[in-house]
């Protein structure tokens, strides 16, 4: 029996999604760590299969790792560009979705996103990567958590 191609594969229902969400804490954890690359790798295989709404959601993180990518890259327009379309998805979800804390991470993308305006082109390579946003969220198997980012 053939094979289906990887992006024909069949949208997921709520239960398999749910089965199916450490991967995307496995990838903001690889993003809270600075592994954004990997992030987006990680979350871009369950982000193909998930349904809407939460596919917008998923791609908002996605972004979020991409424009971190571009700014390691040297990218300014790619960063802003990125920065600017997770954050308006970001916003159909507030203040929680998936267990993502979604207003505090729009937040601190638009503060990201104001400081590197005021950079600009020209000197946002001075960007403090310690204002990189970290995203938390809540995690309930037989307790609550929050993810961040290591030291």
């Amino acid at each position: 029996m053939a094979q289906v191609p990887f992006r024909n594969q069949p949208l997921l229902t709520p239960e398999q999604l749910t089965a199916r969400l450490g991967e995307l804490h496995r990838a903001i954890e690889e993003y809270n760590d600075g592994y954004y690359f990997a992030s987006h790798e990680t979350l871009e295989t369950l982000w193909m299969v998930t349904p809407w709404p939460e596919r917008q959601l998923l791609q908002a993180i996605i972004q979020l790792a991409a424009a971190f990518v571009h700014l390691v890259r040297g990218e300014y327009e790619g960063v802003v560009k990125l920065l600017d379309a997770s954050e308006a998805k970001l916003r159909e979800f507030l203040p929680e979705r998936l267990g993502v804390q979604t207003a505090a991470l729009a937040a601190d993308i638009a503060a990201v996103r104001e400081e590197l305006a005021a950079l600009g082109p020209a000197r946002f390579r001075e960007f403090d990567e310690t204002h990189v946003p970290r995203i938390a969220v809540r995690v309930v198997e037989g307790g609550t958590r929050r993810l961040r980012a290591k030291g």
